[in-house]
């Protein structure tokens, strides 16, 4: 019932259903059997809904993303102790370019991974592109091995690079 933006609320919607789908697949159920307790909190719909709303702010049309990088170890969560990447983060990276590494810590969460899987149109190098700004948002945690940052390029892609060309020789 919010006044959000219409394409806002059904994106939104589109992540929550994707993670209630790997959530569900993981835990053997039906997706409305699924309660999301880790994610279902109101820090999740902020940052489902922040995203998706400041993409939508920005004028963002398309998102390409990195392979994603998983670190290792455990977390416990509503279920009690877990590898890194949990079930479900596994189970949303299905057929993502994706890169393990020693980095002893939470690197995508179901929430990220949802968020990210759900909108971005590609995973590896980006496309030509012009870039026109960069952002950065910093997480709480201090990690040794890479810095806890999300870095956001805003850019438009070089159009006349994706256009075949012909070359017309006459003599």
């Amino acid at each position: 019932d919010s006044a959000l933006d219409v394409e806002v609320k059904s994106t939104a919607l589109r992540i929550f259903e994707r993670l209630a789908t790997a959530e569900a697949r993981v835990h053997g159920a039906r997706p409305d059997q699924v309660h999301l307790h880790e994610v279902g909190a109101l820090d999740a719909v902020v940052d489902v809904v922040g995203a998706i709303a400041g993409i939508r702010l920005l004028g963002v049309d398309q998102v390409f993303a990195s392979p994603l990088r998983f670190g290792t170890g455990f977390v416990r969560c509503a279920h009690g102790r877990y590898p890194v990447p949990v079930p479900g983060v596994l189970a949303l990276c299905e057929g993502i370019p994706c890169e393990q590494t020693d980095i002893r810590a939470e690197l995508v969460t179901p929430t990220g991974a949802a968020i990210i899987t759900t909108i971005a149109a590609s995973f590896g190098p980006p496309p030509p592109f012009r870039q026109i700004r960069v952002g950065y948002g910093a997480g709480r945690r201090d990690l040794e091995e890479v810095p806890n940052l999300l870095r956001i390029r805003l850019g438009e892609t070089a159009l006349e690079l994706d256009q075949d060309r012909m070359v017309l020789i006459e003599t």
